[in-house]
């Protein structure tokens, strides 16, 4: 009996295991979602490459689905879904085929649309897919970038190269050094006097101040003995008006010209009583000041804050630059031309003169009378301007973050920087057109700076992020829409301009 227990175990052990095999063969040949647990629909794409029957499909990194089978219909790939009846399937649902690796493996993310749209029928058509370029697309574009780059150098070779672009260099580094001493010498010498000026003022305030705390009881005193001398005064006066005034004897013609006199010293000791008692009391600007001590408490403080106000004056520092991007869709250089007022570290005043050939959009109205044959009275043309744009923005840093706003281009605009590796790689982040019309969502800018050496730096990014292109028809200059952008600059703050204007070779 003991010896056909363990064939027995064995062939069952066996059997198990082939009807699991069964089994998970025919899953994975039929699938993972049956006919009703899911809904099939399908799609056209351009490119199935990357996609295979098994494929994923998902929604937030949730898979949902995946692809049932691919057949090719004329020059496109028509692709097959199955959808969990558990997903709100709509007719305005979207596909995006996304790679989800460096090896060429594909996925597809499902937005499965909005409540307008009408619930997706079975075998339905998904019409809106986003079908990605491959990687092949990508080498090709980098590859038209690094010729672009190869040109934008050799066009600076040109132009800074040979003895010519060296006077030119030299002459813009001579212009800034004379604009910065000029603007240097003016802060100077203003914060000079307003520093001496405020000095003696407050030396002055601390004797005044000194001499009414420290002598209060002799300075009290000295106001109760010309009382008591005006008063005495006064009743010699009374005698002697007494004598003249009852003409006796000689003393009548002698006294005459006493009576004139000793009537003025009496007007002048009363007014000088009257003086002394509003000093006394505190009445008036200089009894104010004497008797006070929270008026000279105030005046102290308010020397304090013109004296800091003029240190902070002394102290701010300027930074002027020059920046030359190349605009890929443009065609055309942009250049710019900014200064920094730098009164704090953590904050600073940018100005800028921007030369963009996108140019202005002005609208006009052009009335004809009579008007042509078939045409309004009031028509509307846009004409694109050659015109310098300008850009007036406060900045204020917090930590590694620097937020601006202000006008950007002539627009209001808001800006963030990100800043890394101590300040020499910068994320820079700008909004602004807000309201215009050519422009169907705000105009949107990123760019990339990095600083490699002293007074020199190199910038790349995107401009016009979120809109489409538009081209003026008349010109066929881009106005509107994302453009890729690279190029450089040079800044120099005061005190470099002071330590390279004895390096600089002169003719």
């Amino acid at each position: 009996m003991k010896k056909l227990v363990t064939p027995f175990r064995v062939g069952l052990l066996v059997l198990t295991a082939g009807a699991f095999f069964f089994a998970f063969f025919m899953f994975t040949r039929k699938g993972g979602l049956s006919d009703k647990e899911a809904t099939t629909v399908w799609a056209y794409f351009r490119d199935a490459s990357g996609l295979s029957a098994k494929s994923r499909v998902q929604i937030a990194g949730i898979a949902v689905g995946e692809i049932s089978s691919i057949t090719l219909e004329g020059t496109r790939a028509k692709v097959f879904l199955k959808i969990r009846r558990d997903v709100d399937l709509r007719e305005d649902a979207v596909l995006t085929k996304r790679s989800e690796s460096l090896l060429g493996d594909f996925l597809l993310d499902l937005n499965p649309g909005t409540e307008q749209g009408q619930p997706m029928p079975d075998n339905g058509q998904i019409r809106r897919v986003i079908d990605t370029q491959g990687m092949e697309a990508v080498f090709q574009s980098l590859s038209q970038i690094t010729a672009d780059i190869q040109q934008v150098t050799a066009a600076l070779r040109d132009v800074l190269g040979g003895e010519r672009g060296a006077g030119s260099l030299q002459r813009i580094v001579e212009n800034l050094i004379r604009l910065s001493e000029s603007v240097d010498n003016t802060v100077r010498s203003s914060g000079e006097r307003l520093n001496a000026i405020l000095a003696n003022f407050e030396g002055v305030s601390e004797d005044v101040r000194g001499l009414t705390q420290e002598n209060e009881a002799e300075v009290t005193r000295i106001v109760n003995n010309i009382e008591t001398i005006t008063r005495d005064v006064r009743e010699v006066l009374g005698d002697v008006k007494k004598i003249v005034g009852n003409n006796e004897g000689d003393l009548k013609e002698g006294v005459a010209s006493l009576k004139d006199t000793l009537q003025k010293l009496d007007r002048t000791l009363g007014n000088m009583e009257e003086i002394t008692a509003k000093v006394k009391n505190g009445e008036g600007t200089v009894g104010t000041l004497l008797a006070d001590e929270r008026l000279g408490q105030k005046l102290a403080e308010t020397v304090e804050d013109v004296s800091d106000y003029a240190s902070r004056l002394t102290g701010l520092q300027t930074e002027v630059g020059l920046q030359s991007t190349y605009l890929a869709a443009q065609g055309r250089s942009k250049n710019s031309f900014s200064l920094r007022l730098i009164p704090k570290p953590d904050k600073y005043y940018l100005l800028e003169i921007i030369d963009d050939p996108r140019g202005m959009v002005e609208v006009q109205e052009v009335q004809t009378n009579p008007p042509g044959s078939g045409q309004p009275v009031t028509q509307v043309q846009k004409i694109t301007k050659e015109t310098f744009k300008i850009s007036a923005q406060f900045a204020k840093r917090y930590y590694f973050t620097t937020l601006r706003f202000g006008l950007i281009e002539s627009t209001g605009g808001v800006g963030a920087d990100l800043h890394f590796l101590q300040d020499a790689l910068a994320l820079k982040l700008d909004a602004f057109n807000f309201s215009a019309e050519e422009l169907r969502y705000p105009r949107i800018r990123a760019q990339l700076r990095a600083q490699a050496f002293d007074h020199l730096f190199v910038v790349a990014g995107m401009d016009d992020i979120l809109n489409a292109q538009q081209r003026d028809q008349s010109t066929n200059r881009l106005i509107a829409g994302r453009d890729f952008f690279f190029g450089g600059g040079i800044f120099f703050t005061d005190d470099d301009l002071k330590a390279l204007l004895p390096s600089v070779p002169t003719p």
